[in-house]
């Protein structure tokens, strides 16, 4: 029998994969990136952490990937790990992460509900981050949004973050 959650998931693991990687140069720390399948998409050196975060200590990063990650994560831990981030980003590196709307609540609960997608997964969703908090996150990490905008019909957003003597120009807004 074929697992559609599986399939499911990894279509919109494939999605997300190709909003990021136009943003993904050089070396590379996937953050929260399971089992690496990030890493055919790199062209430098590829660093995954999941749970341990000694990998990441004492290196430097052109592009920080953060893939459906933070909405794992207790707020005040995310902006604990994008201060972590900023101290090992390249000064002309990039921080890329995708994260699901508050539009895609009902779709994927209901997904969830059916057994389409992992029912614990989507319950260890503590937060919904919308452009507002995004934005707030790169000031208060004192990072900008260089790109900024939603896909798969509002359900999913990309963000493109950079240090902010790089990109003072600031957001751009596409889709």
């Amino acid at each position: 029998m074929i697992d559609s959650g599986k399939i499911l998931e990894k279509f919109l693991q494939n999605q997300r994969f190709k909003h990021a990687k136009p943003h993904i140069i050089g070396d590379v720390l996937d953050f929260g990136g399971n089992d690496g399948e990030l890493k055919p998409l790199v062209t430098g050196s590829y660093t995954l952490v999941n749970y341990d975060h000694t990998p990441m200590k004492n290196k430097t990063f052109d592009t920080i990937v953060c893939m459906a990650v933070i909405e794992h994560i207790d707020v005040a831990e995310v902006y604990r790990i994008f201060s972590e981030f900023k101290k090992c980003l390249n000064s002309n590196g990039s921080i890329v992460i995708s994260t699901p709307t508050k539009l895609s609540i009902p779709i994927l609960e209901s997904l969830s509900f059916l057994h389409i997608l992992d029912k614990e997964n989507i319950k260890e969703h503590k937060h919904y981050w919308n452009k507002s908090d995004l934005l707030k996150l790169a000031h208060d990490s004192d990072l900008v949004i260089e790109k900024y905008y939603t896909f798969q019909f509002g359900a999913n957003q990309l963000a493109v973050f950079n240090h902010k003597d790089e990109y003072k120009t600031g957001i751009t807004t596409t889709g």
